[in-house]
C-alpha cells in the first residue's frame, strides 16, 4: 500500500474533537480548529521521536528514550508516574473482574516505571505528594463546566473526557497511532513507546486546549483585578450567565451553539497559542523561568 495513501487515511479527528470538548472546549469544536491541532500534534510527535532516534543505535524505540526527553519536567514526569499507577490499578481491577485470582502475589514493576526509578536521583520524579496544579485547574474547570449541564449533556461530557488516543480497542488504536506517526514504517515502535507517544500526543492536547483558552481570558480579562486569582483562568469559559442555569423554558440551552461571545475555539486562537510558545517573550505562556530548548514540545 502505498504509504502517503496510508498516512492521508489515519487521522484521529473525532477522538481530538471529543478531547477538546473534554478539556473545555464548545460541545462541538471548529471543524477547521481540530484539523489544525491535529496537524500540531502529529508534528510534534514527530519531533518527539526524532529527538528520542538520537539515543538509539538502531531506529527502534523501547519507550525508555522517550521518557528521558521529559527529564528536564518534573511535573510532567510526576504526571506520568501517576499515570502508569492507574494504569496498573485499573488493569488489576480488570483481573479481579475476570475472576483472575493471581493478582495478589508480588508482581514485576514496569518497566518504564523502573527507568524513571532509576534516573530520577533526587527522588522528585516519583514524589507524588505534591499537588498537581495543572491537573487541580483541568478538575476545577471540568467540574464549572458540568455544574452546567443537564444530564444528558453531562453524560455526553464525561464520555468526552474519556476519550483517548488508547481509549478503544488497545491493538487496534496503537496500530492506528503507528501509522499516523511512522506511515513509511522507518522505525520499530516497542507496545511501551507506543504507550509512551499515546500520552504525549494526550497530553499535547490538553496543552493546547488550556492554552488556547489562557489566551481567550487573556484578552477579555486582562483588566480584570481578580485575574490573579487560583483558577480565574480556568472558568468555564463558555457558560456565563444565564448559560449556568436552566433557562425559563425549562431546558438548558443549545451548548454545540455556546453563546454569542464565546464561540469556539478558533484557528486563530491556536495560532495565538503557538505564536506565544515559539515566541515566549511574546506571551506569559510559560510561566516566567528559564525557557528550555524544548519549550515546543508541549508533551515535554
Amino acid at each position: 500500500m502505498d504509504p502517503k495513501s496510508t498516512q492521508s487515511k489515519v487521522s484521529f479527528y473525532n477522538e481530538i474533537s471529543l478531547m477538546m470538548f473534554g478539556f473545555g472546549d464548545s460541545h462541538k469544536p471548529n471543524p477547521e480548529t481540530v484539523r489544525l491541532v491535529e496537524s500540531i500534534t502529529i508534528k510534534q510527535l514527530k519531533l518527539i521521536v526524532q529527538e528520542a532516534l538520537k539515543y538509539v543505535q538502531k531506529n527502534v524505540l523501547e519507550g525508555e528514550e522517550l521518557l528521558f526527553l521529559m527529564r528536564h519536567n518534573k511535573h510532567k514526569m510526576r504526571r506520568f508516574v501517576q499515570y502508569l499507577h492507574n494504569k496498573e490499578t485499573k488493569n488489576m481491577l480488570s483481573q479481579l473482574q475476570s475472576n483472575i485470582t493471581d493478582v495478589d502475589g508480588d508482581k514485576p514493576k514496569c518497566k518504564l516505571l523502573k527507568f524513571i526509578e532509576m534516573i530520577d536521583e533526587t527522588g522528585e520524579f516519583t514524589d507524588l505528594n505534591e499537588v498537581d496544579e495543572i491537573k487541580f485547574q483541568r478538575q476545577l474547570r471540568a467540574d464549572r463546566i458540568s455544574q452546567a449541564l443537564d444530564e444528558q449533556k453531562y453524560l455526553e461530557f464525561c464520555k468526552a473526557r474519556s476519550v483517548s488516543f488508547s481509549s478503544k480497542s488497545t491493538v487496534r488504536n496503537m496500530e492506528k497511532l503507528r501509522l499516523w506517526i511512522d506511515p513509511n514504517n522507518e522505525v520499530v515502535f516497542k507496545p511501551e513507546a507506543l504507550d509512551v507517544l499515546s500520552y504525549y500526543a494526550y497530553q499535547t492536547v490538553a496543552e493546547i486546549t488550556d492554552y488556547a483558552i489562557l489566551v481567550r481570558m487573556d484578552g477579555k480579562f486582562s483588566m480584570d483585578p481578580m485575574q490573579h486569582l487560583t483558577g480565574s483562568y480556568y472558568n468555564a469559559t463558555m457558560f456565563n450567565g444565564d448559560f449556568r442555569f436552566i433557562n425559563s423554558t425549562g431546558s438548558n440551552p443549545d451548548y454545540s451553539r455556546v453563546y454569542s461571545g464565546q464561540p469556539p475555539i478558533s484557528v486563530n486562537e491556536i495560532k495565538e497559542v503557538m505564536r506565544r510558545v515559539y515566541m515566549p517573550q511574546a506571551g506569559k505562556l510559560n510561566f516566567g523561568g528559564k525557557v528550555p530548548e524544548t519549550h515546543f514540545l508541549f508533551a515535554l
